[in-house]
């Protein structure tokens, strides 16, 4: 693998790593923004909102992984 090829393979890493750190927070904050709300409703919107980021959570988990393995084509 050239040295430029392992340069961009740690930069999408990088990325990737940023996406999930993104989509953990963005979790955690519509949880807590649901906990924090008397409204009912509103409420459950956001714990809808807070399951789909979890669900981006594990996306980008996923491309973590795939950006930790991979090999430049020979």
């Amino acid at each position: 693998m050239s040295e430029a090829e392992k340069t961009r393979g740690q930069a999408i890493l990088k990325e990737f790593q940023t996406i999930l750190a993104l989509e953990e927070e963005a979790a955690a904050a519509y949880l807590q923004l649901a906990e924090d709300c008397d409204d009912a409703e509103a409420g459950e919107m956001l714990r809808r909102i807070a399951r789909e980021e979890v669900a981006h959570v594990a996306i980008a988990k996923e491309l973590v992984k795939l950006a930790q393995g991979w090999k430049a084509p020979e």
